[in-house]
C-alpha cells in the first residue's frame, strides 16, 4: 500500500531522484510516477509543486524548472539546461577549498584514501581558480584526539593523554574519564576525571598531544572531593589590562589588594612573574619568597650578560 512519505530527509532525496527519472520518462502518468516512489498521488503533487519552484540561482522562468503535471501526466522540457556544469565564482572556489581544508583536519589517518581524493580535488580547485598557494583553516587540535574524545565519551570509556600544561610549561601524560565538552573564548575544553591528580581536571583539547582509549577503573569515585585551593593576596602596583585579565579581576584598581584562589602553585607564580612588577604578591610566604629567588636568579643573568 502507498504511504505518505513526509520526512524531511526522506522527501529531499526522494526530490533529487525525481528529475533525473523524469527526464529519462517523459510523459509518465503523475499516479504510475506516485507508485513508483511508493507515495500517495496528492504526496507526488506536491513534490512536483515544490521542484517547480526550483531551479538555477537567478531564479526567474529561465532558471527555473519547467514541469508540466496538470494533465495527469508529467514532462520536464529544460532538464538537459539545468545539468550542465555551473562554471563557480571565485568566492565560490575560495569556500569550496577552505572546507575541504576542514574536512581533511577532521579525518583520522587510517583514511589516507580520503585525504589523496581530497588532494586531487584541491589541486583541480586551484589550478581552475589561479590560487598560487594554499589556503589553509586547518584546526590545531589532532583529528586522532578529537576521535578518541569522542569514542571515550561516547563509550563512557577512559583515555591516556599526553598533555601540554601551560601553567607548568610541561607535557605530563595523565590518565582520565572524560565526562563532557564545552566551547569557552573560542577554545573548546574537556572536561574529566583525572586519576592521576585524583580530582576534576579541565584539559584544553589543542593542546593535547595525544589520547589513547584505556579501561576506566571499576572502583573509582567519580565525585571526589575537589583538592584544596591555594589562597594567595596580590596588590596592584600599576594598573594594567594584563593583570586584569589574568587574574579575572574587572575592578581592579592600582594600589588595591585581591583576595584570590588557584589550584596550581606553579600558575600563581608564573602570572606574578609575568606581570613584571604590575602587581605584588602578598601571600603565602613561601611562594612569595619563591617568586622572589626566581627574580634574583634572572637578574643574575641579566647582570652576567
Amino acid at each position: 500500500m502507498s504511504k505518505d512519505i513526509s520526512l524531511p530527509l526522506l522527501r529531499t532525496r526522494r526530490l533529487l531522484d525525481l528529475v533525473p527519472y523524469i527526464n529519462t520518462h517523459q510523459g509518465i502518468e503523475l499516479k504510475e510516477l506516485a507508485r513508483h516512489f511508493d507515495v500517495t498521488a496528492s504526496q507526488m503533487h506536491a513534490d512536483l509543486m515544490t521542484l517547480w519552484m526550483c531551479g538555477l540561482p537567478g531564479y526567474t522562468p529561465l532558471e527555473l524548472m519547467n514541469l508540466d503535471f496538470e494533465s495527469g501526466y508529467v514532462s520536464i522540457s529544460n532538464a538537459p539546461t539545468l545539468s550542465k556544469p555551473r562554471t563557480i565564482t571565485f568566492q565560490e572556489g575560495v569556500a569550496l577549498l577552505l572546507g575541504l581544508d576542514l574536512i581533511e583536519s577532521a579525518l583520522t589517518s587510517d583514511r589516507q584514501d580520503l585525504m589523496d581524493s581530497i588532494d586531487s580535488l584541491r589541486n583541480r580547485l586551484r589550478e581552475k581558480l589561479g590560487v598560487p598557494v594554499r589556503l589553509s583553516v586547518v584546526s590545531s587540535t589532532s583529528a586522532d584526539v578529537s576521535a578518541a574524545i569522542t569514542k571515550a565519551l561516547s563509550s563512557n570509556g577512559g583515555l591516556n593523554i599526553k598533555y601540554h600544561s601551560l601553567y607548568k610549561d610541561q607535557m605530563s601524560e595523565r590518565s582520565v574519564m572524560p565526562i563532557d565538552l564545552y566551547e569557552s573564548d573560542g577554545h573548546q575544553y574537556l572536561r574529566a576525571f583525572c586519576f592521576t591528580a585524583q580530582d576534576h581536571r579541565e584539559f584544553r583539547i589543542d593542546r593535547i598531544e595525544m589520547a589513547e582509549q584505556t579501561v576506566v577503573p571499576t572502583d573509582f569515585d567519580i565525585n571526589l572531593p575537589n583538592a584544596e585551593k591555594i589562597q594567595f593576596s596580590i596588590t596592584a602596583k600599576v594598573l594594567s589590562r594584563d593583570s586584569i585579565e589574568r587574574f579575572a579581576i574587572p575592578n581592579l584598581e592600582s594600589g588595591k589588594t585581591a583576595e584570590l584562589s588557584s589550584f596550581s602553585r606553579q600558575w600563581i607564580e608564573r602570572s606574578v612573574m609575568a606581570g613584571g612588577g604590575a602587581v605584588t604578591l602578598n601571600s603565602p610566604s613561601d611562594i612569595r619568597d619563591s617568586v622572589a629567588e626566581m627574580a634574583r636568579l634572572m637578574l643574575n643573568r641579566y647582570k652576567q650578560a
